[in-house]
């Protein structure tokens, strides 16, 4: 939008917020002949003080104004928009999105103007996702999976220290709609603080640890509470509903717990745990993690767990031991949204016996195929290769290819599970 459009959208509605009934002045102006065309528009304008001028008593409206000086303008139409008719508030609403960046900057005295602006913030995420695994086991199956996926944020302030996050998705296959079967409300909680304890109620996404143990972005109902600073204690309860490892659907409860201490500001150790309340459970785990970044441009994430649960100990392939597994990453710099030309690689190694996470409540895999021995943190090993590159404002490439392989599987069987993703994530 040019900056001259700008100050003339300005005055279209600052005019009808103003009104019409105001004494206008001799000369607002010194520089604003009586017989200009817009004389009266701009009495208007100062008569309701959305515009003030300079100060040797010009307007100067040959002038190009900054985009401060445009945010300023539409922030003092935001404080009258009460009187606005409904035409003008829509105006009001596009400017405020075009130098939504300049009002932010103005702090405090916008932060007052947004009590009559609307109290719900949308975003949205589009992700374009191709997936191919090698599956010469499984002739009716062609190897790929693309998929398309659209989120819709929402966030809103509900009162003093208390916040609204919603979330709405659906995700269906390439060139076929009527199959989005996927689409489903997956947040919808609150936030904040009560003394020194915080909280958050509801659908809410769920992240223990290093995230191997859990990372789930939502549909997970319960109730979580933390507090701390440096040691940062969190433990709370949640209902959530799946298919496990066998394809039987599961409607559980679980509690969770995690400590994360922060050692200095390079250094994270984290400490968690999961349960379910199922007659024969199939999550019992623990898990340590760490976290370093004391090497420029290096992070070093790995972790180790443990599950405990009756499902894995009662298997064939455990024979009363518990399930283990461990994941190790190296990354070099990483990719950022609002950076065009940045870039994140990377390099890891996971471990995961069967049935250490039969409900897939860890995304670190990177594909989800009917083959259910693949798809989630189970019965795999193998290292992995990703690159990530921010192709433009708000739209980052991610390619990754698993160099993956069954742990366990029958004598006749395809153990090879290679496979290439990859992604167009983008955002507004």
């Amino acid at each position: 939008m040019k900056k001259q459009t700008s100050l003339a959208l300005a005055a279209v509605f600052a005019m009808s917020v103003a009104g019409t009934a105001l004494a206008a002045p001799a000369n607002p102006f010194v520089d604003v002949p009586a017989k200009h065309w817009a004389y009266d528009s701009i009495n208007k304008l100062a008569q309701a003080g959305v515009i003030s001028g300079y100060g040797d008593g010009s307007f100067k409206g040959d002038k190009t104004l900054t985009r401060y000086e445009a945010a300023v303008l539409v922030g003092k139409a935001m404080a009258n928009s009460d009187k606005a008719d409904a035409e003008t508030k829509k105006t009001i609403e596009a400017l405020k999105a075009e130098f939504g960046s300049e009002l932010s900057n103005l702090g405090v005295r916008v932060d007052n103007l947004e009590k009559n602006a609307s109290k719900i913030k949308f975003t949205g995420e589009v992700r374009v996702r191709y997936d191919y695994q090698d599956k010469k086991d499984n002739d009716k199956f062609d190897g790929t999976n693309e998929r398309t996926r659209l989120r819709l944020n929402m966030d809103a302030k509900v009162a003093d220290n208390v916040n609204f996050h919603g979330r709405y998705e659906a995700e269906s296959q390439f060139g076929n709609s009527d199959n989005a079967n996927e689409s489903r409300l997956t947040q919808a909680y609150i936030d904040g603080k009560i003394g020194e304890v915080g909280y958050s109620l509801g659908r809410q996404p769920v992240w223990l640890g290093q995230g191997m143990i859990a990372d789930i972005s939502g549909n997970s109902d319960g109730l979580f509470l933390n507090g701390g600073n440096k040691v940062k204690i969190g433990a709370g309860a949640f209902k959530r509903s799946g298919d496990d490892y066998e394809n039987k659907h599961y409607d559980l409860n679980f509690v969770a717990g995690n400590i994360s201490a922060d050692l200095n500001k390079n250094f994270n150790l984290t400490a968690s745990y999961l349960k379910d309340d199922a007659d024969k459970t199939i999550y019992k785990t623990t898990a340590f993690g760490v976290k370093y970044k004391g090497i420029k441009n290096l992070t070093v994430t790995g972790e180790y767990a443990s599950n405990d649960s009756d499902y894995a100990k009662n298997s064939d392939y455990h024979a009363g031991d518990a399930a283990k597994a461990w994941m190790a990453q190296l990354k070099y710099r990483g990719a950022k949204q609002d950076n065009i030309g940045s870039y994140g690689v990377w390099l890891g190694y996971r471990n995961a016996d069967q049935y250490f996470d039969p409900g897939e409540l860890t995304t670190l895999t990177s594909g989800r195929f009917a083959d259910r021995s693949y798809g989630m943190l189970d019965n795999v090993k193998g290292p992995e290769f990703g690159v990530e590159y921010t192709l433009f404002k708000n739209g980052i490439l991610t390619v990754q290819y698993n160099d993956l392989e069954l742990k366990d599987s029958k004598p006749d069987a395809n153990k090879d599970k290679k496979s290439l993703v990859g992604y167009l994530t983008y955002t507004f």
